[in-house]
């Protein structure tokens, strides 16, 4: 395994100006995105309501089912006694949803030992497990390359509703078959069968989304004692229930400071993405199983698209005695994670990144102080194929991800290889009959107008027939020199599938079938900085 670390600039105006600390976006947070202040975000922190002994419970007995390892139980106890923690988070995808998940992981790992030497004292990760999601179609899928194509494979889950994906059942015989088809898939190696054995282990283990999402994570990381809560766990919720209390009666105040936020974004030139309205009230209920969006319409909170409407004290009552009923969206999510747990730092993607950026002044609402925001690590691995026909083809990894030039070494090769005399004479053949039917038309015309349709079909249809040899004559000379387009495309489908990043559409487990079990713990063993350049990993 080989390192290199390259800058590859980002896709989003925001984010190249947030990794350059320009100040122009800075302003929008609390922090520059470094650790540079990280003395002053703990001494902030100090005044932070957490109940560590009871929440340090909370976390155990929730992880406690899919084992806790004596590093985990160590970063307990630090927490218990005092400790600042780093968090990051994402949906409990299928295999853990796309690499990037693992690189936040590794992200939020990487930063708390950078943190705790320099603040010398211990500094947690944690990983927020967003469970409380209903968007199913955005778990329920796993893409994979099968005949140089990038496929989409999805989970049959509209059945399921608009249920949270901690209480989306898996049913075993669906989810084991569809599990096998995509291993199927997958080209047979050493590690096959192990990493077969690896997945359907905690399969069997798992009844939801979310606890075979955890259970995963476990394994990964459970060397490193990475932390981690379901946010829909009840015993959260109940914990969480006089935050939710405050959001609540801050509802107002936060819709009305991030719309304008937003609109202040915009005027820099930026977009957060949220698209917030006044009315929102940025929250969920669970009504009979189904998570539904909530809005303020005056002083009552409604239930979007039903009839059903709350008061505020009423929805306060849910919140002190039914808290388990209500959620977070993406913009009273920050805020709740940090009302749970004194966060020294939040690792997040870009997407992420654009949505804290009108974020501040919600915290401000709420009496808190946005934590520093750090982006995640990017990484690109580069399987052994991929990197021979890198070599091969004398391409480096900023030609292909940067610079896209395989669409152009297709075009080229295809002008190489096709046979232009032969095209030039069909060209020719069609440009004579079009002109030759051009006096067979008017003859036909001055016979019967009602026959220049006909012979003006009749014309089309040769054309169409001549460019159907055209394309026949491409097509076998691509077949003829196919090994040399199937590398251009093996190229693309590593490192750019769909046209992004390999982090944001690949899962582990390709990468586990080349490399083997160990590939996560020796990433986490690369000496990756922890800056703004892309980390490119030679499996």
């Amino acid at each position: 395994m080989k390192l290199e670390e390259k800058y590859i600039p980002p896709s989003s105006k925001l984010m190249a100006d947030y990794t350059n600390e320009e100040q122009k976006i800075v302003q929008y947070f609390s922090y520059k995105p470094s650790l540079e202040q990280a003395c002053r975000r703990l001494e902030n922190l100090e005044s932070h309501p957490v109940d560590r002994k009871k929440l340090s419970s909370i976390i155990s007995d929730y992880m406690e089912p899919f084992g806790i390892s004596e590093a985990s139980k160590q970063n307990l106890a630090y927490f218990e006694e005092g400790a600042s923690v780093v968090v990051t988070g994402q949906q409990a995808g299928l295999l853990t949803g796309p690499m990037y998940t693992v690189h936040k992981a590794i992200s939020a790992i990487l930063l708390a030992k950078e943190a705790s030497e320099k603040l010398e004292t211990p500094v947690v990760p944690v990983f927020w497990i967003a469970g409380e999601d209903h968007d199913l179609a955005e778990i329920c899928h796993i893409y994979r390359e099968t005949n140089g194509r990038v496929e989409k494979l999805n989970y049959p889950h509209a059945k399921l509703g608009k249920c949270a994906a901690s209480h989306a059942p898996l049913k075993a015989d669906e989810i084991e078959s569809f599990l096998e088809e995509y291993f199927r898939s997958l080209p047979e190696t050493a590690h096959t069968k192990e990493v077969h054995s690896l997945v359907f282990a905690h399969l069997e283990k798992a009844d939801t989304f979310t606890a075979f999402f955890a259970s995963l994570l476990n394994h990964f990381f459970e060397k490193e004692g990475l932390l981690y809560i379901d946010a829909a766990y009840e015993q959260l919720r109940a914990y969480e229930s006089k935050f939710f209390s405050k959001i609540v009666e801050n509802s107002q105040a936060i819709a009305k400071t991030v719309v304008e936020t937003e609109t202040s974004l915009q005027e820099d030139g930026y977009t957060a993405g949220i698209d917030a309205k006044e009315e929102a009230a940025h929250l969920f209920i669970t009504i009979e199983g189904e998570r539904l969006l909530l809005e303020r319409d005056g002083s009552r909170f409604v239930v979007k698209n039903t009839s059903l409407t709350y008061t505020q004290q009423e929805l306060l009552e849910i919140a002190k005695t039914e808290p388990e009923r209500l959620s977070n969206n993406v913009v009273t999510r920050p805020l709740m994670q940090d009302l749970v747990f004194p966060v020294l730092a939040f690792v997040g993607g870009p997407g992420e990144i654009a949505y804290w950026a009108a974020l501040k002044g919600a915290f401000e609402v709420m009496g808190m102080e946005m934590p520093i925001v750090m982006p995640r690590l990017s990484v690109s691995l580069v399987d052994r194929r991929t990197a021979s026909l890198l070599e091969k083809r004398d391409l480096s990894f900023e030609e292909v991800v940067v610079e896209r030039k395989i669409p152009q070494l297709r075009n080229e090769l295809f002008d190489h290889i096709r046979d232009a005399e032969t095209e030039a004479k069909i060209d020719k053949v069609k440009q004579g009959l079009s002109e030759d039917y051009e006096e067979l038309i008017n003859r036909f015309s001055a016979v019967s107008a009602g026959l220049t349709p006909l012979a003006e079909k009749n014309l089309r249809i040769h054309l169409k027939q001549l460019d159907f040899l055209k394309h026949k004559l491409q097509d076998e000379m691509a077949i003829q020199n196919s090994t040399q387009f199937n590398q251009l495309a093996a190229i693309e489908n590593a490192l750019l599938p769909e046209s992004g990043l390999q982090e944001r559409i690949y899962n582990p487990v390709p990468y586990l079938n080349q490399y083997g079990k160990a590939l996560v713990e020796d990433l986490l063993a690369l000496p990756m900085k922890y800056d703004n350049t892309h980390k490119i990993v030679i499996l």
